[in-house]
Order: structure tokens, then C-alpha cells, then sequence
């Protein structure tokens, strides 16, 4: 909102004006005034008076810019162009005359607006224009008592006059804050309704391609993965060399169908849709049956996979398909990101909180990337992953959904451990909060 916006009506003082949604009219002007009891005869009171201020206008200006000056705040907005200062000073001084003509009309209130906005405009906030007008006051005052000090209580009633036109100002300089911040309030709440719009379009077209590469993926792949599996079962006609060739093409199509599954599910996530299987589950025996799908995996690249835990059962409820996807991915992940010889550690912790474990002795993830670990494509980006860089931002969504938290510890030089852990703390946020969750609390069943 600018001054140029309000609606013209300089030349004719029964012209009504607009600033935002706001319309000063006769009606308007003659309701103010007699809101603050500005009578006829203030404005004859004042009109007397005028003459007599008008030889100490000069020395009001300048101790009125002396006091803004005198502020770092104010003294940078009026001297961040050359002839700003200037120009502002011969407006001051044409206020400081309107301000006791006598005559109080539409065209006034509009050039009070006109002040206001263009106060705001230069960057001038309210609570430094409130006190510009404090300090008209006591320079007005001042400049007062000096011309009707021998009459006492004709300066009482003329000071009082003024104060009421002032307060006049105030309202118009606060109407003029308001409105054109409330002008701008919906200028941007109508940009950002169209870039909602532009967003969730782009959302729906993101959502149609995921689904189409899912789809398009997944049919020819599981046709390979059986023929693979086919041609596997022959007890005959394949080298050694073979063999391995056949195991490292089915190992790369389980890492693709992962990384699809990935895709899938982040989709999913991000749109609130993530479907979960609650049903009981033992801890201990998903957790195992994990680390059993990679041993071979670890033995073909030179690392030691373990597993343990103390417990021989952990019952809880949960999503098993969810749980051990997750769990895929965190120990693929130290698999694929750590040199030949490493250990890798699985291990269950009942708790209370209970807690799973995936613990490798590599070189660790760096400090600057662990606050970034769960973007999309941040090992990637860093140089450390070959592959999609899906998987964490995987587990983090799906840790999420399990009202489980997945958090690193790692230090460069000295390994990497991921913590899946009880959300019970998480739980009790969900119950402070308004919305329901998403899923039941994943708690140990006795």
C-alpha cells in the first residue's frame, strides 16, 4: 500500500477517500470530531492562535528533527538518501502550519493519511511515529505558553484544542498503518493461496510419475528376479564363475526392489497415507531374521555381521513389513559405507526404553553432513553414496509412522551407531497435542 492508492480528493474537501478497506467520508470526519469534542470553537480558538506561531514555525521544525536525529533508529531511515531530510523538513513544517489553521475537513484527514502511509512506506514504525506526535506536544506546548503566558487560561484551552486535533492525526496516522498492513496481509495471503494451488499440483503430478516409475519398475523386475531364480535351480551347466555372477545379479535386483519399495513409501509418507499392519510381533526374532538376510552379503565384502541381545523374546505391536524394511536399509547402509574388515554389531536392548541397534567400527559420517543425514539424497550429494541416498529419509518417515525416533551417534574415525528406539517420549507429545496419531503406541506387551 503506497499513497498513490488512496483515492484522490485533494481538490474538493467533501470528496471521500479510501485507504484499504477503509472509506473516510463527511460522515466519517463529523463522527471523529465529535468522538474527540472537536467543537467550532477549537477550531476558532486555533485559528486565533496561528499567527502567532507561524514566526516560530522555523526554529519547531528544527527542534522537532533535532529530537529524530538524536535517534539512531529514526536518524537512519531520514538520511538514507540525500535530499530526504529536506524534503521531509518543509513537509514537517507544512503540518506544523495545517495543524493550527482552523479548518478540519476531508481535504485534511486525506493529507494526515497521506503522511501516515508515507511514514510507512520510508520504513517508519508506529511506535516512533506515536512519539513524533508526543513531541509535537511539548514543543506546541512550549511555543504556547511562550506567546499566551500572560493569559493563563486562554493557553490552557488553546493547548487543550490542539491536543485534540492531534489526537485527530493519531487516529488517522494508526487508521493508515492498519489498513494498508491489512491491504498487504492479503495481497500476500492471495500469493500464497496461488502458490498452494501451484504446489500441490506439482505434488499431484510428483505423486502420478512415482506411481507410473513404481509400476513400470516393478513388473519387469520381478520377471528378471524369476527368471534369475529359474536359472539358479539348475543343478547343472553353470560355472563357478557363473554362480557368482547369478548371486550378484539377484543381490542387485533385491537392492533395486529396495530402493522401489523406498520410493513407494516415501510417496506415501510425505502425503500422510503410509498404511501400517499393527500386529504382534517378537523383536528378537525380526531383528535376527535381519541380520540372517545379509550374512552373505557381509561375507562376499570382507565385513563381520553379529547380532545380539540378552533377551530371548521382546513382544511388542507394530508393523513387522514397516520395522524390518527399516532395518534393511540401516544395515545395508553400514554394509555399503564401510571398508573391508569392518564390524558390524545388530543388537536388541529391552530397557526400558527399548532400543535396536545397528553399530559399525568405520570411519564414521562427518560432523557437517550428520544434521543433514535424513534429506533425501545427503550421502549422495556428499560424495559417500553411490546409490539413491533414499534410505535414511526412508527410516526416518517410517520411524516416524512406528512412533519409534532413529537417531546417530557417530564421531569421524571412531564408527557410526543408529538408534531405533521407544517413542514413549514422542508418545506423550502426541497426547499434548490436538492431532491424533498416527499410529498406536509401539510399547512392550508383558
Amino acid at each position: 500500500m503506497s499513497s498513490d492508492r488512496v483515492q484522490q480528493g485533494r481538490t474538493a474537501a467533501t470528496r471521500p477517500f479510501r485507504v484499504g478497506e477503509l472509506v473516510i467520508t463527511k460522515h466519517e470526519l463529523h463522527k471523529r470530531k465529535r468522538y474527540l469534542e472537536i467543537t467550532s470553537e477549537d477550531e476558532q480558538r486555533l485559528r486565533a492562535v496561528h499567527e502567532y506561531l507561524v514566526p516560530h514555525l522555523d526554529a519547531m521544525v528544527d527542534r522537532f528533527y533535532d529530537y529524530l536525529l538524536a535517534h539512531e533508529e529514526t536518524r537512519r531511515i531520514l538520511t538514507a538518501t540525500p535530499d530526504r531530510l529536506e524534503r521531509l523538513r518543509a513537509v514537517q513544517r507544512q503540518y506544523f502550519l495545517d495543524l493550527t489553521s482552523g479548518h478540519y475537513d476531508l481535504a485534511y484527514l486525506e493529507d494526515r493519511v497521506r503522511v501516515g502511509l508515507a511514514h510507512q512506506r520510508i520504513g517508519l514504525s508506529p511506535e516512533w511515529y506515536l512519539g513524533a506526535f508526543n513531541k509535537y506536544r511539548e514543543i506546541a506546548a512550549q511555543v504556547l505558553e511562550l506567546v499566551l503566558g500572560h493569559d493563563a487560561e486562554h493557553c490552557h484551552r488553546t493547548l487543550n484544542s490542539l491536543n485534540k486535533v492531534i489526537s485527530l492525526d493519531m487516529s488517522l496516522a494508526i487508521d493508515a498503518y492498519v489498513y494498508s498492513a491489512q491491504e498487504k496481509l492479503a495481497d500476500r495471503a492471495s500469493a500464497l493461496e496461488v502458490a498452494h494451488a501451484e504446489l500441490r499440483q506439482l505434488g499431484e503430478a510428483k505423486q502420478r510419475l512415482t506411481d507410473m516409475i513404481v509400476h513400470d519398475l516393478r513388473n519387469p523386475l520381478s520377471g528378471i528376479v524369476a527368471f534369475l531364480q529359474i536359472l539358479g535351480e539348475r543343478e547343472e551347466g553353470l560355472t563357478d564363475q557363473e554362480t557368482i555372477g547369478l548371486r550378484a545379479a539377484l543381490s542387485r535386483c533385491e537392492d533395486l526392489s529396495h530402493l522401489i519399495m523406498n520410493v513407494l513409501q516415501l510417496s506415501q509418507a510425505e502425503r500422510g497415507e503410509l498404511p501400517l499392519q499393527i500386529e504382534r510381533v517378537d523383536l528378537v526374532e525380526l531383528t535376527d531374521g535381519s541380520v540372517s538376510a545379509f550374512r552373505q552379503v557381509a561375507e562376499r565384502t570382507g565385513k563381520q555381521l553379529s547380532f545380539r541381545s540378552r533377551a530371548g523374546s521382546l513382544p511388542t505391536r507394530t508393523d513387522e513389513g514397516l520395522l524390518r524394511r527399516v532395518l534393511y536399509n540401516l544395515i545395508r547402509n553400514a554394509l555399503q559405507h564401510t571398508p573391508q574388515g569392518t564390524r558390524v554389531e545388530v543388537s536388541v536392548m529391552a530397557g526400558p526404553p527399548f532400543h535396536i541397534s545397528v553399530a559399525d567400527d568405520g570411519p564414521g559420517i562427518p560432523l557437517a553432513l550428520q544434521d543433514r543425514l535424513y534429506e533425501p539424497g545427503a550421502l549422495r550429494k556428499a560424495g559417500l553414496s553411490g546409490d539413491s541416498g533414499l534410505g535414511l529419509s526412508f527410516c526416518k518417515m517410517a520411524a516416524d509412522a512406528l512412533r519409534m525416533r532413529l537417531r546417530v551417534e557417530s564421531k569421524p574415525g571412531r564408527g557410526t551407531r543408529f538408534l531405533l528406539e521407544d517413542g514413549e517420549d514422542l508418545s506423550r507429545r502426541h497426547r499434548r497435542s490436538a492431532t491424533p496419531p498416527p499410529a498406536r503406541d509401539l510399547s512392550l506387551l508383558d
